[in-house]
């Protein structure tokens, strides 16, 4: 699965050969009392099929309750290629007053299911990680969409990640405020505590601590451009499925080129087994 944050309020749609299960929307992680429980981007339940704050009650023996120490944290959706990001964001909002408008900026997503296997091929410099891709070719993976590699999003002083394997580490857009945090009924996009991790081209850590460490302005459309093209890691999600796999002689389970697959794989693709992904 991946999350595309898109740069809309409208679910994406399924990957070929994928049906629809339901549409929703990104949810990330919560931070409660200090304690941060997330869901991986890549899996299903990272798509909720409704938006809402105070999702979330502490439980003990006797009681449970709201607790004003509850974050829940959302992607939100992708700030626009010709707008700053104070510009396009809106300010500490009220859900209570205007719901519709928070949702417009709260990334969606889909879950559809397939037989696919889903994988993110990362070239950890700023092009696109065409060799390894093209070697992976010969063992039947083909290239499902580009993006960029993102790692880790910190909200409330906290935060949470993705494994770099899983396809929701290769998100379709860039976007240097990739959260909504909710805490009561306040809504915000921006806050001096919200950081996202992105993975960079390694070439550019040379050793040379002042280089290294140069604040690069991303609020201005072409500041962020140049920071994507120049610095931001790119990546591939590549997919393999069960049928193809069987039709072309290699083995679904392992990058090896097999001749009749195994008993397990026979079985798995002539039963046309699913699996589920968040697009």
């Amino acid at each position: 699965s991946s999350h595309s944050i898109p740069r809309t309020n409208v679910a994406p749609k399924c990957l070929e050969g994928m049906t629809e299960l339901w549409t929703g929307y990104s949810f990330m992680f919560v931070d409660v009392s200090g304690n941060v429980a997330g869901q991986a981007l890549s899996d299903p339940g990272s798509c909720w099929r409704e938006f809402y704050v105070n999702n979330m009650m502490e439980c003990r023996t006797s009681s449970c309750t709201n607790t004003n120490a509850e974050y829940s944290f959302w992607l939100s959706t992708a700030v626009p290629k010709t707008s700053t990001c104070s510009e396009y964001y809106l300010d500490s909002t009220s859900h209570s007053d205007n719901p519709e408008l928070v949702k417009d900026y709260i990334s969606r997503c889909s879950v559809c299911v397939s037989d696919y296997k889903l994988m993110s091929v990362h070239s950890f410099t700023n092009t696109l990680p065409e060799t390894q891709v093209a070697e992976l070719a010969n063992t039947g993976w083909e290239i499902a969409y580009s993006g960029y590699s993102f790692a880790f999003q910190v909200g409330a002083g906290r935060g949470y990640g993705t494994a770099l394997q899983g396809h929701g580490s290769c998100l379709r857009e860039f976007s240097p405020i990739g959260i909504a945090q909710t805490n009561g009924q306040e809504v915000r996009w921006i806050s001096p505590n919200f950081k996202s991790l992105w993975v960079i081209d390694y070439g550019f850590t040379d050793g040379d601590d002042d280089e290294d460490d140069y604040d690069w302005d991303v609020d201005t459309p072409n500041d962020r451009e140049n920071f994507i093209r120049e610095r931001v890691g790119k990546c591939y999600v590549v997919k393999k499925s069960a049928s193809m796999a069987s039709q072309r002689g290699y083995s679904y389970y392992t990058d090896e080129t097999a001749g009749p697959l195994d008993e397990i794989s026979r079985t798995r693709a002539s039963r046309n087994e699913s699996t589920l992904f968040l697009i």
